[in-house]
């Protein structure tokens, strides 16, 4: 059995603020899934027609990981209401900018007629029991409810948070009791492509072209 002292960051997520932090937290654990920094290097630059990532993609799975570019013409949609902000590369993958980006974001979109959206966001709903904070059972309903609605039976559902539970416990060290998604499950799992496709699958369940 090992011993690991590790250090976990989160981008903050203050609802009341949205600030673009890092939150740093100290463990020490037997055991702890491989985590990506949440390394603000990873900053996007909007162009005339282009979103670049000067210094990578946060996910190695990614193709914009090697191009590190995007053309308005293949962002099919743009969600402000994830956290971070996201955006549907070809209607079959969803990347991220960095929280500072959202009015950048927002305004590339406006520009280049590409729809902004407030889509049922799939991987809150799973990862909602992962919060550090209490839900009622009727909110356990609801989300259930909401998640029936957008593709997902409850015999899935449970299917899904037992998969990603491992992943997930990291919170309790981590202590985030607003919001936990998609960008949170990719950066905390041991990622490799089938996975990556595989949560990529889930997050557009609801998606519609």
């Amino acid at each position: 059995m090992v011993r690991v002292v590790a250090m976990v960051y989160v981008l903050s997520k203050n609802t009341a603020n949205r600030k673009t932090a890092v939150n740093c937290v100290t463990f020490v654990a037997t055991e702890t899934p491989a985590m990506h920094k949440k390394q603000l290097k990873y900053s996007s630059k909007f162009t005339d027609g282009e979103l670049l990532y000067p210094n990578g993609y946060f996910f190695k799975p990614s193709l914009l990981h090697k191009t590190n570019k995007i053309a308005s013409a293949h962002i099919t949609q743009v969600n402000l209401h994830t956290y971070p902000p996201s955006l549907v590369r070809n209607h079959q993958e969803v990347l991220f900018v960095l929280p500072d980006a959202k009015r950048e974001l927002e305004k590339f979109a406006k520009d280049h007629s590409i729809p902004i959206v407030e889509r049922t966001d799939i991987w809150e709903l799973l990862c909602r029991p992962y919060l550090d904070t209490e839900l009622s059972a009727e909110e356990h309903q609801q989300d259930l409810r909401l998640l029936e609605q957008n593709g997902f039976d409850n015999h899935e559902v449970t299917s899904i948070r037992k998969r990603i539970r491992k992943t997930m416990w990291l919170n309790y060290f981590v202590w985030e009791w607003t919001y936990l998604g998609l960008f949170d499950y990719l950066s905390w799992t041991f990622l490799n492509s089938k996975k990556y496709n595989w949560a990529m699958e889930i997050a557009l369940r609801n998606y519609r072209r």
